[in-house]
């Protein structure tokens, strides 16, 4: 047996101090450095100075953003990006003709708006005319499954067919409502074409995504600034507006006694009201949801109202719209035949938050049975085999007109 002296001993027992993993060596956390040699000297304090300095700090105010300075904040930095990356378009050959449609523009408004008018009023950008006839997808994505929720689309053998007098697209969705979840934003995905002589000749008139961020109100209100936005040859408008405390209606309606007329046209609407906190939107003299039309369909001009099947069902544009838990749904139906009077009914319905509600309107040529299916609205992803069941409370949803 090979016997080693006491020092050897001693430096072999500080060699495995030293090698102990990382798991077992010691976390330093600033008081461990406030009690430490030398940190006064380190910080040119003396240890009256350095107490008292502390005291300051922690006595100090505190201030927490609120969620309207957030989304200020972050629309800030959204704005200057979007400014980075037209500098940086600007220098790339495909995207020239939208950087010239921008800068004209404003030239127009700078020089000539005062004697013909705005110049969105006035033409249209990248030497297009009205009418256009335009085509293409405009969709949301929120954060409940991230997949497309059709807003609008039009093939380009079926466009729909803007004039400078009627320049809102008709709307055949959503197809479910749109969650609003803090700190997620709402995507706008929009590709909308101007159908040209050919094919080959149709333009682009809007190509972007668009973030929507949550304002975390407690009362439904609607956005007078909902913002405006420029891509290749257009500028697009949103109008939209918040639902708390929200359910899903989903309306449908039908003919039970009577006939609808061929040559009668049509506009079926839907109204929400706003009960939660409303004193106070009141009082910060808030847009009210309460006199927002939501069209279900509008059968002016060429279109006609569809009545298919043996249950005399009428095809709706789009049919889903958000209600607060307290709140209540009108249906409103107005209809009119050339040169003749107009015949206008609605219903008024409590909202649930789950089952049917039934109503009868009476238009004097026919009746027209109203059913509305309510249902609440899950903030995760719910799938007809799915093991788990996810707590469904009322949340934030977005309502376009």
């Amino acid at each position: 047996m090979e016997m080693k002296p006491q020092a050897d001993l001693e430096e072999e027992e500080e060699e495995k101090q030293e090698r102990k993993p990382a798991s077992m060596q010691r976390v330093w956390t600033s008081a461990d450095f406030e009690k430490s040699e030398g940190f006064l000297r380190f910080i040119g304090k003396t240890a009256e100075e350095y107490a008292a300095s502390k005291a300051a700090f922690a006595s100090r105010p505190r201030r927490i953003e609120t969620a309207e300075e957030w989304e200020a904040r972050v629309r800030k930095n959204i704005e200057e990006q979007d400014k980075a990356y037209l500098e940086t378009m600007r220098s790339q050959d495909e995207d020239e003709s939208n950087w010239e449609a921008v800068q004209y523009r404003k030239f127009w408004n700078d020089v000539h708006s005062p004697h013909h008018g705005s110049f969105q009023d006035a033409t249209t950008s990248g030497g297009l005319q009205w009418p256009l006839d335009v085509s293409g997808i405009v969709s949301m994505r929120d954060s409940v499954d991230r997949n497309r929720n059709v807003l609008f689309h039009c093939t380009r053998d079926n466009c729909q067919t803007l004039t400078e007098q009627e320049r809102n697209l008709l709307l055949v969705g959503p197809t479910r409502a749109i969650v609003l979840s803090m700190p997620e934003p709402v995507i706008v995905d929009v590709e909308l074409k101007v159908k040209g002589t050919t094919e080959s000749e149709d333009k682009h008139l809007s190509y972007l995504a668009v973030p929507l961020l949550c304002h975390g109100k407690r009362y439904s209100c609607m956005l007078l600034n909902s913002g405006s936005y420029t891509s290749k040859l257009s500028t697009l408008e949103f109008r939209l507006g918040y639902i708390v405390s929200s359910v899903e209606a989903t309306i449908f309606v039908r003919v039970i006694c009577g006939s609808w007329p061929d040559d009668f046209h049509s506009q079926f609407a839907a109204f929400t009201t706003g009960v939660r906190w409303k004193d106070l939107a009141r009082e910060k003299k808030i847009a009210s949801v309460d006199d927002e039309r939501i069209l279900l369909l509008d059968s002016r001009g060429d279109q006609k109202v569809v009545v298919t099947g043996d249950d005399g069902k009428i095809v709706l544009s789009r049919c889903v719209v958000s209600v607060e838990d307290k709140g209540e749904l009108k249906v409103h139906v107005r209809a009119w035949k050339v040169d003749d009077s107009v015949v206008e009914a609605e219903m008024v319905f409590t909202a649930l938050k789950a089952g049917l509600s039934n109503g009868e309107l009476d238009m004097g040529f026919c009746k027209l049975g109203v059913s509305v299916a309510w249902s609440l609205i899950s903030r995760k992803p719910v799938y007809a085999d799915s093991r788990y069941k996810w707590a469904f409370t009322p949340p934030l949803t977005v309502q376009l007109r």
